[in-house]
């Protein structure tokens, strides 16, 4: 036998014998006494510990019981409070019931009187609208003078002196930078004056001749008269007893008479210059040294010599302006002898007529290119061009004029000082242009800025008076 066998043979003999004694002491009963003393142990202290609890409960019942009625009275107590507060509030909200149909009422009456004081206002308002554009437009009508309008300077009351209303540039007269110059043109010498060199320029050692020459003009006008006498041998007829003599060129017929070159300068002063008949006898007279004086009569009588004489020409310049895409036209009001006449002109940038008329209207204008004008118009809005040709447009110094009105009359607007300065821009331009031509991009550009500008003087005039107030 090993060791490992002796040892676990030892572990059995000790192990059976330990079940034995413990076999032995379950059938002598002692075990079953020892766990019933630990067990009757174990229920007296839980009943000890149960009574404890009950005695616990028992007093935790009455102190329950206590809180319970103390709670009941407090219930009790905030029942009747609430009662009160609930009556109180129902007598607060009958009262604020009738406080509110009050105030219902007086509110159905205020809505009535403001509804009233409404109509009222907006009446008065549009009255005042109505009241402030009739001011506007009267004192536009009394503002209105030849400076801002069409109206002639003769119709105006307490009129002032005519003076030039050009707008101020700032620029210096002259030639403007940038601009094309414009030499004054070399005209042919009636007589030379040759300038000697002066003494040093003929050193040879220092100087030598180029073989150009520098000339300038000295230009003057010089008037005198200048008579051509013609004589012939006169003869006496002794068949006829008349005296004779061979005839005169064409036009010498009085003793004195005046050639074409004096009858044109004095048509022209007269005409053209605008120099009363009195003054251009004198100016004559005087440029003359005393010796050429015409007399009144002579040069009133050129215009239908002219006139006469210049028939061929007329109709040329009449067919020019019926062939030209465009044409000006405009009336003025010319005194003669003491009665309104009228001077209609017809013209464009090469050719100009003028027509005298007794009226204004169809019949002024019958007889005159407009008639049978088939272009574009150009006029200052009178009503009676627009019977004639086929498209027409406004003059830019009378639009230019309505805007300076309506800058004077409405201060408040902003689109007509916009307008009055694109329209004054556009003017520049077209005059800087090659030809007068503007390119596509710009008249697209000046095009989009003039629709923006109408379509905000369209906003302006559709607020009214009483816009600005709150309601």
């Amino acid at each position: 036998m090993n060791n490992q066998e002796y040892f676990l043979n030892t572990s059995l003999s000790y192990q059976l014998q330990a079940a034995r004694r413990e076999l032995a002491d379950f059938r002598s009963g002692e075990i079953f006494q020892k766990l019933r003393r630990d067990y009757e142990g174990i229920i007296r202290s839980q009943k000890r510990e149960i009574e404890k609890l009950r005695r616990e409960r028992d007093e935790l019942s009455f102190t329950r019981k206590g809180i319970t009625r103390q709670w009941t009275e407090v219930l009790d107590d905030m029942a009747r409070e609430y009662e009160k507060e609930v009556k109180k509030l129902k007598k607060t909200i009958a009262e604020l019931m009738d406080i509110i149909a009050s105030l219902t009422n007086r509110n159905t009456e205020l809505e009535g009187q403001k509804k009233e004081l409404l109509h009222k206002y907006y009446e008065t308002a549009s009255q005042l609208e109505e009241a402030q554009g009739m001011i506007v437009k009267l004192q536009a009508q009394v503002n209105h003078n030849y400076e801002n309008s069409s109206l002639p300077s003769s119709k105006c009351i307490d009129r002032k002196k005519i003076t030039n209303n050009r707008e101020k540039t700032g620029r210096k007269p002259g030639a403007q930078p940038g601009h094309k110059h414009h030499p004054r043109r070399k005209l042919t010498p009636s007589r030379t004056v040759e300038i000697l060199p002066d003494k040093k320029y003929l050193d040879e050692s220092r100087y030598i001749p180029t073989g150009k020459s520098i000339t300038k003009q000295v230009a003057g006008v010089s008037v005198r008269a200048v008579v051509t006498q013609y004589s012939t041998q006169e003869f006496y007829d002794r068949k006829t007893g008349h005296m004779v003599h061979s005839p005169f060129p064409a036009g010498v017929v009085d003793d004195v008479n005046y050639d074409e070159s004096l009858k044109a300068f004095a048509f022209l002063l007269n005409n053209r210059c605008n120099v009363p008949l009195e003054k251009t006898t004198e100016f004559i007279s005087e440029m003359t040294g005393g010796e050429l004086r015409p007399s009144v009569g002579m040069i009133n009588g050129l215009c239908h010599e002219f006139s006469g004489k210049s028939r061929e020409e007329q109709d040329q310049l009449f067919k020019a302006l019926l062939d030209a895409p465009v044409m000006n036209a405009d009336g003025t009001t010319v005194r003669i002898n003491g009665k309104n006449s009228q001077v209609f002109v017809c013209c464009n940038q090469d050719t100009a007529m003028y027509f005298a008329r007794e009226s204004k209207g169809h019949e002024g204008v019958r007889g005159t290119p407009v008639e049978s004008y088939g272009g574009i118009l150009i006029h200052d809005h009178d009503k009676t061009y627009y019977r004639y040709g086929s498209d027409h447009q406004e003059c830019m110094v009378h639009i230019l004029r309505y805007l300076k009105g309506s800058m004077e009359n409405e201060p408040d607007r902003t689109w007509n000082r916009e307008m009055h300065g694109l329209i004054q821009e556009m003017i520049h331009a077209v005059n800087l242009s090659r030809d007068g031509v503007l390119t596509q991009e710009e008249r697209s550009a000046y095009s989009e800025r003039y629709d923006e500008i109408v379509k905000k003087s369209g906003k302006e005039k559709e607020q009214p008076f009483f816009s600005q107030h709150t309601i």
